[in-house]
């Protein structure tokens, strides 16, 4: 199965409806519309891979697809923006890596562990205030 851009924009799409307003995206790090945002992500983990992601120490949010090795890879980026940032900016990474995990999990299970990873505050928008 080839990885195609079709859902990830979808899913780019339903993200900047849900998070974003005339100024842009609004997902601030920590804050209410960020954290609705990870549970859109984490919903979407559950409901289409069965994975249940963890945080670790640092916030960032880890979702693993266990593969026929224990060698993995990481793939990840940030969910969170500036105020009024860019719609794709850091999520295109994140939402580009869930379709390889969905792209991977229809073919069975993955010769490598993959891991997705969602890094917290990745933009520092709170730096300094």
């Amino acid at each position: 199965m080839k990885v195609t851009s079709k859902q990830v924009i979808a899913d780019l799409e339903e993200l900047a409806t849900l998070t974003s307003d005339e100024r842009g995206a609004q997902r601030v790090a920590w804050g209410p519309i960020w954290r609705k945002t990870r549970e859109w992500f984490t919903a979407k983990l559950a409901t289409e891979l069965g994975i249940t992601p963890h945080r670790d120490g640092a916030g960032n949010l880890w979702a693993t697809l266990p593969g026929r090795s224990t060698r993995s890879i990481v793939i990840g980026s940030h969910l969170d923006s500036v105020p009024g940032g860019g719609w794709l900016d850091g999520c295109l990474g994140v939402l580009a890596g869930l379709e390889v995990l969905r792209r991977e999990k229809a073919r069975g299970t993955p010769a490598l562990t993959l891991h997705l990873v969602d890094w917290a505050d990745e933009e520092g928008a709170r730096f300094g205030r």
